[in-house]
């Protein structure tokens, strides 16, 4: 029982064990007083004594006294508690509360995935935003303690924080090993379990059948994956055997690419409360991934000379990842998701053709996976260096590329920089689509399509599939004849033009975040003094 329950019931039984007496004498005084005393009982036909009332009801003899007294002072009302209506003095502040939902907001922009399933449904209305699976309500917490300490505040507890986040935040939320993320399974799921309420037998059945179908065409893709990268092991390998790395004719190799979240810099494994308010440097992070050696090659750009997420860049990175970490295979296996403006255009099938044409390639297959099925190996790499960057201090580009190249002891990981030590570009960022445009069709209605095939035997035309064992069809999508395009192929696409970082983003950085970085030679490099003037600031007043 609660305490207040505990005393309920005594004071009722001492109600009825109460037994009153004539008035009485005092032998001090002259006055009379009403004698009170108390019969104990077990029940009503178990009298006992008073010990073994108390150690029936596990109570003590000063708590019996109190209670008694309580009694014949006040009755059995419930008694308030002494400090109803007041705070308690280490009750939690209204401005502690608005600090723990900023921390909390600013550690999800930082740390946080949205959904990719986009399903408003899963959190009434609200995007789900997962962390990462290595964190917990624990462990937010302490990284929020030191930020507070930093800070000259004192924090909250545990329970508290933990309470704030699930009342103002339930949408944020940690993320599963295993967790689906697929709009349509999460339909179907939603349709079975209102089936099962309708007592339709043939709607049942049709509910799982359509699950079942999704889930088997998902599994299909899968295995095409799979298959892939054990195809370009097995030539990987038996390169090895005769005693070299270069590829030999007839060779298959698997890569996949993707774009990670973006870096941010300065940043450290107990990050500072006030930078959470701010918006520090950026740097973006492209992975392309050899499963057969295993190795994966990180592009990282920083927000100066970073063009912009789109095809143009894909394509850039692509083609300069061939030149520079393509082991000569004649025939290769590519990998994306689904992102209609970055892989899956016109621009980047366009490529592949290109390539194809020029001769670098004998055969081009390029193949997607479905929607909310997404997971494979540039994942698992990138989660190794965001393990390792949650637990560095960083506070210039060169930082970030010591975390990604220690990011695996054996070296699976490495970071391929944009600029040289002189401050020179590496590659150059070229305007594809627009020179590719000139040279092929579009293909129509690409979006419905997984698969896509170029081969040396079929110069101009590409090969499609809606799924890994649906019918193939063609489409010539070359303009002219290869011999007129040879000066143009030669020549190759425009570089596009870079810019600088604003002049407002500049002395952003310079006023807001170089503060935050403690040596003088890591200021200059991540946040140096603009030399361009400080822009006004726009009279918004009518």
């Amino acid at each position: 029982m609660s305490w207040n329950e505990q005393h309920s019931f005594i004071v009722g039984k001492l109600q009825t064990f109460i037994r009153s007496s004539e008035h009485s004498v005092s032998a001090r005084s002259s006055s009379q007083r009403e004698r009170k005393r108390f019969d104990y009982f077990i029940n009503a036909d178990r009298p006992v004594c008073r010990a073994m009332f108390l150690f029936y009801h596990g109570e003590s003899i000063d708590r019996l006294k109190r209670r008694q007294k309580y009694l014949t002072e006040i009755g059995t009302l419930p008694p308030n508690h002494g400090n109803a209506g007041r705070a308690p003095k280490h009750a939690c502040k209204p401005m502690d509360k608005r600090k723990v939902k900023i921390f909390i907001e600013n550690f999800t922009v930082v740390h946080g995935l949205p959904d990719p399933g986009r399903d408003l449904r899963a959190a009434k209305g609200r995007l789900k935003v997962y962390l990462p699976t290595i964190m917990n309500y624990k462990s937010v917490h302490r990284i929020y303690e030191k930020s507070m300490d930093l800070e000259g505040s004192d924090p909250v507890k545990y329970q508290t924080f933990r309470r704030l986040w699930i009342e103002s935040f339930p949408h944020i939320v940690f993320s599963r090993t295993k967790s689906d993320l697929c709009i349509t399974c999460e339909d179907n799921k939603k349709l079975i379990n209102a089936s099962i309420a309708t007592g339709d037998e043939e709607y049942k059945l049709d509910c799982l059948m359509r699950a079942r179908e999704h889930l088997l065409e998902a599994k299909k893709e899968r295995d095409y994956y799979r298959a892939s990268i054990q195809a370009s092991k097995e030539s990987y390998i038996n390169a090895i055997s005769n005693g070299t790395t270069d590829l030999s004719q007839g060779s298959v190799m698997h890569y996949s690419w993707d774009f990670a979240q973006q870096l941010q810099f300065p940043y450290e494994d107990h990050q500072v409360g006030p930078i959470y308010f701010k918006s520090p440097r950026t740097a973006q992070l492209f992975g392309i991934c050899c499963e057969a050696i295993p190795k994966q090659v990180n592009y990282l750009i920083d927000e100066a000379d970073f063009p912009g997420k789109g095809a143009d860049t894909v394509i850039s990175l692509l083609d300069h990842f061939f030149d520079k970490y393509g082991l000569g295979e004649e025939h290769v296996l590519l990998t994306a998701d689904n992102c209609v403006g970055q892989n899956k255009n016109n621009a980047v099938i366009q490529y592949l053709m290109y390539r194809v044409i020029t001769g670098k390639h004998k055969s081009i297959t390029l193949s997607f996976m479905i929607v909310g099925h997404t997971k494979f190996s540039p994942d698992g790499y990138f989660g190794l260096i965001k393990k390792r960057y949650r637990r560095s201090k960083v506070y210039t580009y060169e930082h970030l590329v010591d975390v990604i190249n220690s990011s695996t002891p054996g070296g699976f990981n490495t970071c391929q920089r944009y600029r040289d030590s002189q401050n020179s570009g590496i590659f150059q960022f070229r305007k594809w689509s627009t020179w590719l445009g000139k040279i092929f069709k579009k293909l129509p209605e690409i979006t419905k399509y997984q698969h896509f095939k170029t081969d040396v035997n079929m110069i101009g035309e590409i090969a499609v599939k809606e799924s890994v064992d649906a019918n193939e069809g063609t489409f010539a999508l070359l303009k002219k004849k290869v011999d007129h395009l040879d000066e143009k192929l030669r020549k190759g696409p425009p570089v596009h033009p870079l810019k600088e970082l604003p002049p407002q983003r500049q002395w952003y950085l310079y006023e807001m975040i170089r503060p935050h970085i403690p040596t003088e030679a890591d200021k200059e490099s991540t946040a140096p003094k603009p030399k361009v003037a400080k822009p006004k600031a726009k009279n918004t007043a009518k």
